[in-house]
């Protein structure tokens, strides 16, 4: 069998938001990553990014680093497929970089969800996003006392449009009493779905909710990589799986299991640079992947076009990638 030989680089970034984004993990302030270079026997080069978050169960930065420092200057396709699984986000990168970009139709266009950020902060924000055209949003719940956010929740629906859709993101941070209070008064509100109510190892919590209540419930952190999608299948699961792929490993093993699980899928972003969105938006699109808005509604989260790619309104077409350069991206690295 032939072996594509390559020449192999990685570089650092270390990128601030331009607001820190406050979620049930803490505040966070500060994107690291990796992006990685092939450069084919042929010549043709590629890239790929390293976006991981150990704390939705990633390899760390550094283990990410070490893997990749421990491929050498010249490397084939044997050494790049036996990364070990556990490095889903390093996986994903290496396949981003070795797949040939999927011809999609350009006319195609996907709805986009807003993120809102915590507490009264969404209110906000709220209007520009409505008059921007949004109908999709997400807010970050569990950060604050339940009680002042469930009367935030109450300010927010009354503002939303009946036309419009709103997630809740509560990462994790919820115990079992919470959790039933907001999916209580949930129950009777136009809430799409309710993420990651409750810890990601607290299995027997979050299926006892799906079951108890009718709010529709989505799993995010339990379920960082496929094995542990395949798992909650296997456990009944009926609610949504909201993937961020950057973390899942690569794309065509993402794309086979939701073809074949049929899985409620909702993409969304690791708050990765436009780099690896252009990848996963450029996927997306040549696969019809999910039904429902994509999380990739962040704004322009680093402050910078070439980070940020162009600005993503409530739609987004799939000539979005095409505008990436990653050479520039590279190029910019030290």
């Amino acid at each position: 069998m032939f072996r594509m030989v390559y020449r192999f680089a990685v570089k650092t970034y270390r990128l601030p938001l331009r607001s820190p984004l406050r979620t049930a993990h803490g505040v966070w302030a500060v994107r690291e990553g990796l992006i990685i270079r092939l450069e084919a026997e042929t010549g043709a080069v590629s890239y790929g990014e390293i976006a991981p978050l150990p704390q939705f169960g990633t390899e760390t930065l550094a283990e990410a680093l070490e893997r990749c420092l421990g491929l050498s200057d010249k490397t084939d396709d044997a050494a790049l497929d036996a990364v070990p699984a556990q490095f889903g986000c390093v996986r994903f990168a290496l396949a981003m970089a070795r797949a040939a970009n999927p011809s999609v139709d350009k006319e195609k266009r996907l709805p986009v969800t807003a993120l809102l950020p915590a507490g009264k902060a969404a209110l906000a924000m709220l209007p520009g996003k409505l008059e921007q055209g949004f109908l999709s949003f997400k807010w970050k719940v569990g950060v604050n006392r339940p009680e002042e956010e469930l009367g935030l929740l109450d300010d927010l629906l009354g503002r939303l449009p009946a036309y419009t859709r709103l997630r809740l993101d509560a990462n994790g941070a919820w115990d079992r009493r919470t959790a039933e209070k907001w999916l209580a008064r949930c129950a009777e509100r136009p809430i799409e779905f309710i993420e990651q109510p409750a810890a990601p190892d607290d299995g027997d919590t979050l299926l006892g909710l799906a079951e108890d209540y009718p709010v529709t419930l989505a799993l995010d952190e339990s379920v960082t990589g496929l094995a542990a999608a395949r798992e909650w299948q296997g456990r009944g699961w009926r609610g949504v799986f909201v993937i961020k792929p950057a973390l899942a490993g690569p794309l065509d093993e993402l794309a086979a299991w939701a073809k074949a699980s049929q899985a409620d899928l909702v993409l969304s972003s690791a708050i990765e640079t436009a780099l690896g969105r252009a990848a996963i938006l450029r996927f997306a699109f040549a696969h019809d992947l999910t039904k429902r808005a994509v999380g990739f509604g962040v704004g322009e989260i680093f402050g910078e076009r070439l980070w940020d790619g162009q600005i993503i309104g409530p739609l987004v077409d799939a000539g979005w990638s095409a505008a990436v350069d990653a050479e520039e991206i590279w190029n910019a690295l030290n």
